[in-house]
């Protein structure tokens, strides 16, 4: 037998922290404050924890599953379905119209998480977005890393060089024709980024094209947002930009790098398949997926 129940205090989220991603066991301790996460736990007959869902809602009616663990002496045993069942109950009573979940594909548990979505009438994943890990000294070895030049049109710069009149025109270009994907506008990315080697690029004295990347921990560093104008994309001056951010971080000795590109852009995941992906220690994706609450 086992129990499920609505964790509504910090007092008896504590055994649980261990079943979510760091990142998100600070929200066990506050559940009181925050009325917007929702924790659903599972315990055994003696109420000892085995499994816990954890959800946020949006400010727009929204959910998404942050996290989902069961102990794995009792996965296999429905007790993830029921986990998700009763979320799913929990958030339809708050007034969530739907849920969605975000995954990594490539780890151990990527089959039965999948199983799990599709006995629950989830829908079928989708892919998001890649997801690339590699060595610096692995991607060195790139053909494309020992070949990439700019005319003398172009310069490269910190972006904490980017004049505040610079960033004016970035915005007043984007305003009266928009040319940046929303996504990839850099000022959304700017909190926390890593000045070592984020960038931009420059051409006829117009920034057109930018690098943002943050540092995740001592030996690795995310390039998160990754740009360059789209008449100069065919050109392949956002390579250039990508080679001068990796031999700055090479040779500040940070060993590991890690990008996202999403499938919505096209040219940058072919590039990745083609040109990157034997030059990687692993290439993943993200997934989504999603269930209309009202329909449970």
């Amino acid at each position: 037998m086992y129990r499920f129940n609505c964790l509504d205090n910090a007092i008896a989220a504590v055994a649980y922290q261990p079943f979510t991603f760091p990142l998100y066991r600070s929200r066990l301790q506050g559940l009181k404050l925050a009325p917007m996460t929702v924790a659903i736990a599972a315990a055994d007959a003696a109420n000892q924890p085995i499994g816990l869902a954890l959800a946020e809602i949006r400010s727009d009616g929204q959910a998404e599953v942050l996290s989902i663990f069961v102990q794995p002496s009792y996965r296999h045993q429905g007790v993830g379905a029921a986990l998700l069942a009763q979320l799913s109950t929990e958030l339809r009573l708050r007034g969530c119209a739907n849920i969605h979940l975000v995954y990594t594909t490539g780890q151990p548990t990527t089959p039965a998480l999948e199983h799990l979505l599709q006995k629950s009438n989830w829908t079928t994943p989708q892919p998001r977005m890649l997801v690339c890990k590699t060595s610096l000294d692995r991607i060195f070895q790139a053909p494309w890393m020992q070949r990439s030049r700019l005319p003398s049109a172009y310069q490269i710069c910190r972006w904490a060089e980017v004049t505040q009149a610079e960033r004016l025109d970035i915005q007043q270009r984007q305003e009266s024709c928009p040319w940046i994907p929303p996504d990839l506008t850099p000022f959304q990315h700017e909190p926390d980024l890593e000045p070592l080697n984020s960038l931009g690029l420059r051409y006829q004295g117009q920034v057109v094209g930018w690098v943002i990347t943050h540092r995740l921990s001592p030996d690795t560093i995310r390039y998160t947002c990754s740009f360059v104008r789209e008449d100069l994309q065919k050109m392949g001056r956002i390579i250039p930009l990508y080679v001068n951010a990796i031999q700055t971080q090479r040779n500040a000795n940070i060993a590991k790098g890690i990008w996202t590109v999403p499938f919505g852009h096209g040219s940058m995941v072919q590039f990745v398949k083609k040109r990157m992906a034997p030059y990687l220690n692993a290439l993943e994706e993200t997934r989504s997926s999603f269930r209309l609450l009202e329909t449970a």
